[in-house]
């Protein structure tokens, strides 16, 4: 069906260099004439292969995109000729783009320097690795860049891990929204909503007030009044920003009309041109829509995970046997190998030549290499970092080759295939030469295909490889989701972790393992965990081994989360009946990345439950800025005034 538009009010944006400078603390060697002010425009970053050799085709990769060289291109612009060297820097620096960023640890060639200031452009550096620069380079631009439209008459809230985006009929939608407050949801905004287009099928929804006060900024309209969300529900009750899943329109119920079930019909809602899963919920007396707006999102998760809710029990009890079956073929393999045929499954990749191969041959690199300066002849860099990568060809190589003399290209791809990499991917090309391809086929060499962008691969690829190869650990604990926090409550066995644990999914949390935890590093630069093993099961002191999800609902789970806090909790051998707490600014490492640590001294007869809520509350309190410990003193000093 086709989808139905929502309009909005467009935002222009631009990130300054200067920004960026402050942001990834580069070092300026030349700031240009407008001292670092010029505005960056789009959220791409180009790396810079081909257009060293003298190829150079004009587009926004060459006038508008961010330009960064690694060692390897460094390594290039050493080797040529003074003559050569000069000639190409000229050609390339007469191109309009922005800025230059070096991830190098080597001295700049003072040429490059040179023509740098000659043709005004900034030139930064770094010692960081270039795709690690690159990464966070496009992370940072395309939060700052994002397009983005400003919504009014719509809520936003956050139910079950859900963005649920509601529009319509205007009572039912203002009474709704609170009655989800109060069940425990999280509200973002109903006006000034700032929508933004994040990723190629991600909107962010923002709140769009001042954010400078956390107390003036959560309000939900009525007409004639704001009602105070932060004053009256709690900072719990709100965030500022979250990932808008399902849009869901609330109409006066029409009895000539017919009404699907909900999540029978396809009807999607288009934000910024991306496709939103829409519902039409019919409002009339008695009809609880809370409830019924909860099991749309928890319906929309279940759809998320390619799951119909009705066959739910038995698909999972199915899928848990054929884990288990695996688990014993494959307890020789290694757990970190990955084959080529996983890439072409998981991105869909079309194979042109070696796929009799994709089984057997093995990636072991998280970096994708564009080959560019290897096709003109040049391998010194190439030995070292890129003949065991993932090679990465756009329009861009292809163009290259083909401008090359028949003698030229046939030795320089011959060479090139000589190298032992696992194989080439080809980004959304027009066409490729049957030499090329006859040449893969020959030399036994795996081609593959993708319809997506080089930029869109590279981002895909980088973060796929990036978590499959991450740095892992196992930590013994039980890890739950709080208020939007991932939380690992630790202990000595039988301090009662598991069934603290219980008590916080009856209150609403949810639950991501029990027992084993297995944390690694996402792209982004988290640390997020999930389940050892088979997620969702605890295991309690005489009960033994239930299943979460199944008695306590989708809702009261989830697959992974970021590590926020770590509570461990300890035995209260004193007779004081405070129960006594140490957290405040004490932090631990976990894959290099400081966390919150807690230590929680508890006894029977105390409610451990509220005590991790209280002091995840807190914590959360102190992240937004205010120190509990500072308020309270200053009204006991106020008091003692009066």
């Amino acid at each position: 069906m086709t989808p139905i538009t929502i309009g909005g009010l467009m935002i222009k944006k631009f990130v300054r260099l200067s920004k960026l400078v402050k942001a990834f603390d580069f070092t300026v060697i030349y700031g240009g004439l407008d001292n670092l002010e010029r505005k960056i425009l789009l959220p791409t970053v180009h790396r810079v292969g081909a257009e060293l050799t003298g190829f150079l085709v004009e587009g926004d990769e060459l006038n508008k995109q961010l330009h960064i060289l690694g060692t390897e291109e460094m390594r290039y612009i050493d080797s040529l000729s003074s003559e050569d060297r000069k000639d190409r820097l000229k050609k390339y620096f007469s191109y309009n783009f922005p800025c230059i960023i070096v991830a190098c640890e080597k001295e700049i060639h003072p040429d490059f320097i040179e023509y740098a200031i000659k043709h005004n452009k900034p030139l930064l550096t770094t010692q960081n690795k270039t795709a690690v620069v690159i990464r966070k380079l496009k992370y940072f631009l395309q939060r700052k860049l994002a397009p983005e439209i400003r919504l009014e008459k719509h809520v936003l809230i956050e139910i079950l891990g859900i963005g649920v985006l509601i529009g319509g009929y205007e009572d039912a939608k203002i009474g709704t929204t609170l009655e989800l407050i109060e069940r425990g949801h999280k509200y973002i905004t109903d006006e000034n909503m700032i929508i933004k287009k994040i990723g190629s099928d991600i909107l962010l929804g923002e709140n769009g007030f001042d954010k400078s006060n956390v107390k003036t900024h959560f309000y939900l309209g009525t007409g004639s009044e704001n009602i105070d969300i932060t004053n009256n529900y709690g900072i719990i009750a709100t965030r500022r920003t979250k990932e808008i899943n399902l849009y869901i329109n609330l109409e006066k119920w029409d009895k000539k009309k017919f009404y699907d079930r909900l999540g029978i019909d396809k009807i999607f809602e288009e934000i910024l041109g991306v496709e939103i899963p829409k519902l039409s919920l019919p409002v009339r007396k008695g009809r609880n829509l809370a409830v019924i707006i909860e099991t749309a999102a928890i319906n929309e998760r279940l759809k998320q995970i390619g799951m119909n809710s009705s066959e739910y029990f038995l698909e999972e009890t199915a899928k848990m046997i054929a884990f288990n079956k695996q688990n014993k073929k494959g307890d020789g393999m290694k757990k970190n190998i990955l084959t080529v045929k996983k890439i072409v499954d998981e991105f869909n990749l079309k194979v042109i030549t070696g796929e009799e191969f994709l089984e057997t041959t093995y990636i072991t690199k998280t970096a994708l290499h564009n080959p560019a300066l290897a096709l003109s002849g040049f391998y010194e860099v190439f030995y070292e970092n890129g003949s065991k990568s993932l090679q990465l060809f756009s329009q861009g190589e292809l163009n290259y080759l083909k401008s090359l003399d028949d003698d030229v290209r046939y030795k320089n791809l011959n060479n090139f295939f000589d190298f032992d990499f696992p194989a080439m991917i080809i980004a959304n090309a027009d066409e490729i030469e049957k030499s090329f391809i006859d040449l893969s086929r020959e030399k036994k060499k795996i081609m593959l295909v993708s319809d997506r962008t080089s930029t869109q691969l590279t981002a895909d690829l980088n973060q796929f490889l990036e978590k499959k190869f991450a740095p892992k650990i196992t930590m013994h604990g039980v890890f739950v989701e709080m208020f939007g926090f991932g939380v690992l409550l630790t202990g000595r066995s039988g301090i009662g972790k598991s069934e603290t644990a219980l008590e916080l999914i009856h209150r609403g949390h949810r639950l991501i393992t029990d027992d084993k935890v297995t944390f690694h590093e996402h792209p982004s630069g988290m640390v997020v965990g999930k389940a050892d093993k088979i997620p969702y099961f605890m295991e309690l002191r005489g009960i033994g081994i239930i299943d979460i999800k199944a008695l306590y609902g989708l809702g009261s789970v989830r697959k992974e989360k970021r590590l926020d806090a770590i509570i461990e909790l300890k035995e209260l051998k004193s007779d004081e009946y405070l129960t006594k707490t140490s957290s405040k600014g004490v932090q631990v490492e976990v894959l290099g990345h400081p966390v919150d640590h807690a230590e929680l001294y508890i006894s029977s007869g105390r409610n451990a439950a509220t005590m991790v809520e209280t002091t995840i509350m807190n914590l959360i309190a102190i992240k937004y800025g205010y120190d509990p410990e500072k308020a309270y003193k200053g009204k006991v000093r106020h008091q003692e005034f009066i």
